[in-house]
């Protein structure tokens, strides 16, 4: 059920704590200064994961470059809109992600927050993909009707298609997960923003 939050921002769900995308990045550094992390899971690699995400959310929030595409959208339309987003500190596809998000909605005009999967797993458990709460999930929402428009995660189709060829191929999820992020640098979001680019443009 949609909800008022407390600040006039449209939550879409009734939670306790969404974050800006900043605060979110305060999050993950705070993780990483007390070497943790979100989640009931506190294993090393997804310490050692939350670490290498908080270079990944800085470095692509200051270098992403937005495609000209994005000029020619009717922010009057988007700015109605919210993205509602599930992710983790630990999730190397949310770091690569997320902050492209951010920096769309802030082109668009779009209020955007966060929440953790394993804080809400009744809500993660209403988007998931394949049967499972893979994440990041970006579900937009029109702020004035409540009315949820579309869903998008958890990764763009290059991506997962890495990740299916891996696993049909019988690669260990360690080696696969090096190739994956090899493709998110190289890439440098364009197939993301692409992606992206097409989804909302179906929604409007």
């Amino acid at each position: 059920m949609a909800i008022e939050a407390p600040s006039g921002i449209f939550l879409p769900f009734n939670i306790q704590h969404a974050y800006d995308y900043e605060a979110f990045v305060q999050l993950t550094a705070r993780m990483v200064q007390e070497n943790t992390t979100t989640g009931p899971v506190k294993s090393e690699s997804r310490i050692s994961a939350t670490k290498l995400n908080l270079q990944r959310l800085n470095r692509i929030t200051k270098t992403m470059h937005l495609l000209p595409e994005w000029d020619t959208v009717d922010t009057s339309k988007t700015s109605r809109l919210s993205f509602f987003v599930i992710s983790e500190t630990w999730c190397g596809d949310g770091a690569q992600i997320v902050p492209a998000l951010y920096k769309i909605a802030q082109k668009l005009g779009i209020d955007m927050r966060i929440i953790l999967r394993d804080e809400y797993p009744d809500i993660a458990d209403q988007y998931l993909f394949r049967g499972t709460r893979s994440i990041p999930i970006l579900v937009v929402f029109d702020q004035v009707t409540g009315k949820q428009l579309g869903v998008w995660g958890p990764k763009p189709k290059e991506a997962q298609q890495i990740v299916d060829d891996a696993k049909r191929d019988g690669i260990p999820h360690d080696d696969y997960v090096i190739t994956l992020q090899n493709w998110y640098n190289q890439n440098k979001t364009i197939s993301l923003q692409q992606e992206l680019f097409a989804f909302l443009r179906d929604l409007l």
